[in-house]
């Protein structure tokens, strides 16, 4: 079995740098401690470990941000699912760790260079730094990714050897057993691991007896593989606090990309997306972007969304966005789309969902059939919904034109008018005290206007509708 190790140090600072250029010394602190550097702040001499005040001396100019665990956590998980959609087998190792299995994922790749082009695409794209090694175990892969190997073996000939190689203090192992180590005269892994475990054990405790051990297992870890979420859902936070709403247009798009990275392979699409806006000292607030028909492209997501924020009135500065589906459904190409030319032209629902984002969701209605058969209860005007499925109360000639009171007649229709159909009785509505009772008919007017008539028990006639 192979395994690959994916190792991030800068996983927290890289995701935020990358939001925007950033030409100056940054450093993430923990502790009064740095913990993560850009390359500007180590070429001032910054590295990790430096306290804070002296990276403070050796750059005025120095930008600090806290480091957060369950943020660089967070970044982890969402990585994890970018890469699902490459390998089907990995694990988590955080706080900066991703195992992935090989060994399936080479048959469909055929072979590893192209198997690993495809991993490192959706890397690029985020800007991460990484080290990473393969090896015949898992333990082993680790150990060479954090030593900053950077290679790709496919022998366990290759990665044994550059483990006899390794420095002891690059080992992985805690700092008082390296020390230990260091003081019997064992100043790389490979001495270590040609002395008798049994001595080991004895001298050193049975802690590096069971690491040396898992250096040659090839089985798979005990704790669970990860498995991705079925709705999607991410947060990211801002390098900057951003006081206008058209400049989250690059963020987001990021958010998006990840949206249709996770919706395509599933072909899935939402109709709707719920985007969280996160102020510094103030509530946050909940922006819904809706669309029609439903859509998975970032492209398409990213122009409704803009639409919408053109719209907001921000309360205060942004310093982290979120983002997750609403209303996730399966999603089929239809196929007279095929044959139909482009032209640039919009769908009816890709108006609707434009005119909605732009102008609000009240400023656009659509009219709706409901299940009665009552004709001035048949239908209803509401907002334009995504998977509204409408009932029709029959399937008899209705008019176009529709009153919305009927209009009384004054008088039977003589003979200069002409019956055409009729009559169609409707009787209903006697569980909700609006009950009708009436006798419809199809008719042309002297004038030749073809009308919907109906007769009331009392014999009194009125006109409802016409037809076009």
């Amino acid at each position: 079995m192979q395994w690959l190790y994916l190792y991030f140090p800068n996983l927290q600072l890289d995701s935020l740098l990358h939001q925007q250029a950033y030409n100056q010394a940054c450093v993430l602190v923990d502790k009064n401690e740095v913990v993560q550097t850009n390359s500007e702040a180590r070429q001032l001499g910054i590295k990790i470990g430096t306290g804070l005040g002296q990276a403070a001396l050796l750059s005025a100019q120095l930008k600090v941000i806290a480091y957060e665990p369950k943020q660089e956590q967070r970044l982890l998980a969402q990585l994890a699912q970018r890469l699902y959609q490459t390998s089907a087998t990995l694990y988590l190792d955080p706080p900066q760790g991703l195992l992935l299995q090989t060994s399936d994922m080479l048959r469909l790749y055929e072979g590893l260079a192209p198997y690993w082009q495809q991993l490192q695409q959706p890397l690029m794209e985020r800007g991460l730094h990484y080290h990473y090694a393969s090896a015949h175990s898992p333990l082993a892969a680790q150990v060479l990714a954090r030593a900053g190997n950077d290679r790709l073996l496919t022998h366990q000939g290759e990665a044994t050897g550059l483990l006899h190689q390794l420095p002891i203090h690059s080992a992985g192992l805690n700092y008082k057993l390296c020390l230990q180590l260091e003081r019997l005269g064992l100043n790389t892994l490979g001495q270590a691991q040609a002395l008798p475990r049994s001595a080991l054990g004895q001298r050193l405790g049975q802690t590096l007896v069971t690491y040396l051990q898992q250096l040659e297992d090839s089985s798979a870890p005990s704790r669970p593989r990860y498995q991705p979420p079925e709705h999607f859902r991410q947060r990211l936070e801002l390098l900057y606090e951003i006081e206008h709403s058209t400049a989250l247009r690059f963020p987001l798009k990021r958010l998006l990309s990840d949206l249709e990275a996770f919706l395509a392979p599933r072909q899935l699409q939402a109709a709707g997306l719920i985007l969280g806006l996160e102020y510094l000292e103030h509530t946050s607030e909940r922006v819904y972007i809706g669309c029609s028909d439903g859509e998975y492209r970032a492209e398409s997501w990213l122009g409704l969304s803009m639409l919408r924020l053109e719209q907001l009135q921000l309360q205060a500065p942004i310093i982290a966005i979120s983002l997750k589906t609403k209303g996730q459904m399966p999603w089929a190409p239809l196929s007279a789309q095929l044959f139909e030319p482009l032209g640039g032209k919009l769908t009816a629902g890709q108006l609707i969902s434009r005119l909605q984002n732009k102008l609000g969701d009240h400023a656009v209605q659509q009219v709706y059939l409901r299940d009665d058969h009552r004709p001035e209860r048949s239908f209803y005007q509401g907002a334009p919904q995504s998977s509204y499925q409408a009932h029709q109360a029959t399937t008899y000639l209705r008019p176009s034109l529709l009153f919305t009171l009927p209009q009384a007649l004054n008088h039977k229709p003589d003979q200069q008018w002409c019956i055409l159909s009729g009559p169609e009785r409707i009787q209903s509505g006697w569980w909700d005290n609006v009950s009708i009772c009436r006798d419809y008919f199809i008719a042309r007017n002297p004038t030749g206007q073809v009308c919907w008539l109906f007769r009331t028990p009392r014999e009194e006639w009125f006109l409802h509708g016409y037809f076009s």
